[in-house]
């Protein structure tokens, strides 16, 4: 059926036309959380994150635009994901009585290295490129400053200096969010 016309139901409070979109749209939209997430939300994360994005599309039927139909729902997709992984970041849980003392400098190790890992994440999306892949070149793939020279086409002074700058830029991001560096 022609989403024009299946927007337009929805919009009607056309309850059958909303269990035809999600027979039609799940995929898509599983596909857009489990890209954004990049393996972090499992298969039944994933799966509650879409039955949300269709809860969400009924709730807000009245702002469909019917030629927007699947660009409005993959936009809520991404932002109901993006709240389940601030959701689960923020509430990390570990089952302290099942690890013996070892066990728990690792299990400490670990989550401190995430957190660590997510906080220059979102810095380093804060950064717009080249400069944050210039970083990421740098200090991800090893490269030096003439090899991303050569791929960005900039000169190697240049790539230095960018990455001296934006080095000082994360130093900043991360001070400002509560780490000492």
């Amino acid at each position: 059926m022609d989403d024009l016309i299946l927007a337009q139901r929805i919009k009607n409070d056309d309850e059958n036309a909303l269990e035809e979109l999600i027979d039609k749209f799940t995929p898509l939209i599983s596909a857009v959380i489990a890209n954004l997430s990049k393996g972090e939300l499992s298969t039944a994360d994933i799966e509650d994150v879409t039955s949300d994005t269709f809860i969400a599309l009924w709730y807000n039927r009245q702002n469909i635009q019917p030629e927007k139909l699947k660009g409005y729902l993959c936009c809520i997709a991404k932002n109901k994901a993006r709240d389940k992984l601030k959701f689960l970041h923020r509430h990390i849980t570990v089952d302290i009585g099942e690890m013996d003392f070892e066990d728990g400098l690792v299990v400490s190790e670990r989550i401190e290295n995430k957190i660590i890992t997510d906080a220059l994440r979102d810095a380093l999306e804060t950064i717009g490129d080249p400069d944050r892949e210039i970083i990421i070149r740098h200090y991800y793939y090893y490269q030096s400053s003439t090899e991303i020279a050569e791929k960005t086409g900039m000169k190697s002074e240049t790539i230095k200096s960018k990455i001296k700058r934006t080095r000082e830029k994360l130093r900043k991001l991360l001070t400002e969010r509560g780490f000492s560096l």
